[in-house]
């Protein structure tokens, strides 16, 4: 009879542990919105200094896409904006506490295209339009939460060149700015990849296609008025439209500080719009060829693992030096704002990572990065998959690698360049560090010696 008892109490404690694990046990739910932002007309545009006139009026607008992940234990949010900055940090952690609150979304991750056709995202005094949006990506996120099914992902890799490295060394070891390259010579270093994320639901039809690419979205040049995503936005509107379901297209910009597309800065007298179309649907034709080869598969049990670490770096220029060029000028207001920001003393750079079960990590860092960063952060971890987005959850200017510091340049020698020289060395380093401690290859305690 003690017997029985025994063995009745071990089966019923067996059954606890799996019925507790069944219960902690959770599928990879995702959901998707998008919003339309609408600034007027009359609002100055970014990018280019050699612009004049304020926005009259609208190719296409940008837009906010919105995907929610979420896991066993945590959920986060990727935004993509087809705006040049991100919004200050004031804006964006106020879309974080929104959402936390309301949905219990730990981290959201924001990246922008950086068209040069977007609105001027003015980072001390908010405009009316900007305030707008901000409020509208946090109710957007939210819907997108409350949308949210059981979800299956894949991921696919293509190739296909739509621009080129701008800082072209030549034979003799010195460096020359390619701005435009119409004979589509080619340049290195440059990443043609196009890597995917699809998300489906559960029948198999696609709710997302993630596309991350590295290249300046630059086609329409300082001439256009008009507000426009550029070419990811082409991009974006030839996947929609061809893919069964609906699914909703999100442009990831990569490691872009260095990379321009062929028809750099086209004068909308030279067929700007037609060669901007041209360079999306390109991009987008590899995009579908990829996306209908990408078989999903379901996430039981998910595991959604994100930092966002900050490190500090001085800055890279001496402002005495600097200031001394001004000595007989008057420093206009413009300039001495630049100055402010070029010489803050320190940086805080946000480092942020997001691991979803060891499939697929997403690295983000927070200015214009060289492209070799891109290259480098997949070599040193082959593992799974990485999708790498500058411009994210920042807006710290160009940061080039300790050779393109050396070798000069837009980008790399210039005022653009504001972080102290090796800072992107140290960002991939913490990421590597990261996914190498997530992953479980870097130890929290010794091995035990072996003799």
């Amino acid at each position: 009879m003690r017997t029985r008892l025994a063995f009745m109490l071990v089966l019923l404690f067996v059954a606890g542990i799996v019925a507790s694990s069944a219960a902690q046990a959770k599928d990879l739910m995702a959901g998707v919105a998008r919003v339309e932002i609408r600034p007027p007309s009359g609002v100055s545009m970014a990018g280019f200094g050699a612009r004049t006139g304020t926005s009259d009026g609208v190719l296409d607008y940008p837009q906010a896409k919105i995907l929610v992940l979420e896991g066993k234990e945590r959920a986060a949010a990727l935004v993509t904006m087809d705006l040049a900055g991100i919004f200050p940090d004031g804006q964006t952690n106020a879309i974080r506490a929104r959402v936390a609150k309301s949905c219990g979304i730990a981290d959201v991750i924001f990246n922008c295209s950086h068209t040069h056709s977007g609105p001027t995202v003015e980072p001390e005094s908010p405009l009316d339009w900007q305030k707008t949006a901000v409020e509208e990506i946090g109710a957007a996120i939210e819907r997108a939460w409350n949308s949210r099914v059981p979800a299956r992902f894949g991921l696919g890799q293509g190739s296909v060149f739509i621009g080129h490295n701008r800082l072209y060394l030549m034979a003799d070891g010195n460096g020359k700015m390619l701005w435009r390259n119409e004979t589509k010579m080619r340049t290195s270093p440059v990443d043609p990849t196009a890597m995917l994320l699809r998300v489906d639901r559960q029948d198999g039809t696609p709710l997302v296609i993630v596309v991350n690419y590295a290249c300046h979205p630059v086609v329409l040049g300082p001439s256009n008025l008009k507000y426009s995503a550029d070419y990811p936005g082409e991009m974006m509107r030839t996947v929609e439209s061809s893919l069964p379901g609906g699914p909703m297209c999100m442009f990831l910009q990569g490691a872009a500080g260095d990379i321009n597309p062929y028809y750099d800065k086209t004068p909308i007298s030279e067929n700007a719009v037609g060669l901007m179309q041209e360079t999306g649907r390109k991009l987008g034709a590899e995009v579908l060829r990829v996306a209908k080869t990408i078989v999903t598969k379901p996430a039981p049990d998910s595991d959604i693992r994100i930092s966002r670490e900050i490190l500090q770096f001085r800055g890279r220029w001496n402002k005495e030096k600097f200031m001394a060029r001004f000595s007989n000028q008057t420093v206009s207001e413009a300039m001495r704002r630049r100055v402010e920001r070029m010489f803050r003393g320190s940086y805080d750079a946000p480092v942020t990572l997001l691991l979803v079960n060891r499939d697929f990590a997403f690295v983000g860092v927070p200015a214009e990065i060289f492209v070799d960063y891109q290259i480098e952060i997949r070599e040193r971890v082959p593992d799974f998959p990485i999708l790498f987005g500058g411009y994210t959850n920042g807006n710290l200017a160009y940061v080039p690698t300790i050779k393109g510091a050396v070798d000069g340049g837009y980008g790399a020698s210039e005022t653009g360049s504001i972080l102290e020289v090796g800072a992107g060395d140290k960002m991939i380093d913490k990421a590597v560090i990261q996914l190498g401690y997530w992953t479980g290859k870097l130890k929290s305690a010794p091995e035990a010696a072996k003799e």
